[in-house]
């Protein structure tokens, strides 16, 4: 039995892993076929075709970028895409990640403000004027400063379901179900910063490539229960293994994709141990990815192999 997996970071997105410690790790867990998906970027992919003897196995090219559908945030993965085209396209599409990050900073923290959150005039004027002063502790991540910051105040509580969550919440939830939400109190509109789902769609597909919605469940309940709109779009298929995905999340999404006649793919979303130790490279909720996943498609894609 082979095993792969198509969706992991390193630190030329927001993964903390380098490319050595990733093609070792892959090489190390014996993946046949593994990717970089960095958000918003394919630079990677030039310092893997150098260390390439590092992995034994196959490397196919991708991406992972952010697009917009119901007002939320989403993210979609790019599979045998052309390189060279894909990384001038995002040139002229998306910010380089650091900017983002900038004008993430600005859009959350006025969004949150305007919602009528209390912050400390400072930390306000900071993530306006220069948010690296607060960005060094946080990877440049905006919405761990913006979370933190707000729990300095209890009358803050009142924005989120309840005041264990206010104390407990984790950004990416924070993201995914109030900075993202349209639903919600503290709803930032991303939409300066990336384009629709069905841009995107047409992006990957102009590039050669195939587009999968990466962890479908991990979205807001609206949007999950609109999953079949979603994948309407033209999405070529549905991440099903994830890395915290369990056994019948993954059936469910294998599901969909029987039910709509799309593929199937599967990846750990590994950013690094030191920041999601919970996404292990190669698993999905400790289950290992299998190649056969993806026998659909892999042939579509094969002449695309590093």
């Amino acid at each position: 039995m082979q095993y792969i997996d198509l969706h992991t970071h390193t630190h030329y997105s927001d993964g903390t892993s380098t490319v050595e410690n990733s093609l070792r790790t892959a090489e190390e867990l014996g993946l046949s076929l593994f990717s970089v998906a960095d958000h918003n970027t394919v630079n990677a992919h030039e310092e893997i075709i150098e260390k390439r003897e590092m992995f034994s196995g196959k490397i196919l090219p991708a991406t992972e970028l952010n697009a917009l559908i119901y007002g939320n945030v989403i993210d979609v993965l790019g599979y045998g895409i052309d390189l060279p085209k894909m990384k001038e396209i995002i040139s002229k599409t998306y910010l380089n990640y650091r900017d983002k990050q900038v004008a993430e900073a600005k859009i959350d923290t006025l969004g949150v403000l305007g919602a009528g959150a209390v912050l400390d005039d400072a930390f306000v004027r900071d993530m306006l004027e220069d948010p690296d002063k607060r960005f060094d502790t946080y990877h440049k991540n905006c919405r761990p400063i913006i979370l933190a910051e707000m729990r300095k105040y209890p009358e803050n509580a009142r924005f989120f379901s309840s005041r264990e969550e206010f104390e407990t919440i984790d950004q990416n939830t924070f993201a995914r179900y109030y900075i993202y939400n349209i639903n919600s109190p503290l709803y930032c509109d991303q939409s300066p910063l990336f384009p629709t789902l069905k841009g995107v769609i047409d992006i990957i597909h102009s590039c050669g490539g195939l587009a999968f919605l990466a962890h479908a469940l991990v979205y807001t309940k609206d949007l999950i229960d609109n999953i079949d709109n979603v994948i309407s779009e033209g999405l070529d298929g549905l991440e099903c293994y994830y890395g915290t995905f369990n056994a019948e999340q993954r059936e469910f999404l294998c599901g969909k994709c029987r039910e709509h006649g799309i593929y199937m793919s599967g990846g750990s979303d590994f950013h690094g141990l030191d920041m999601r130790p919970e996404n292990l490279m190669g698993l999905s909720c400790g289950v290992k990815i299998p190649r056969s996943l993806i026998s659909d498609w892999e042939d579509r894609v094969a002449d695309k192999f590093i």
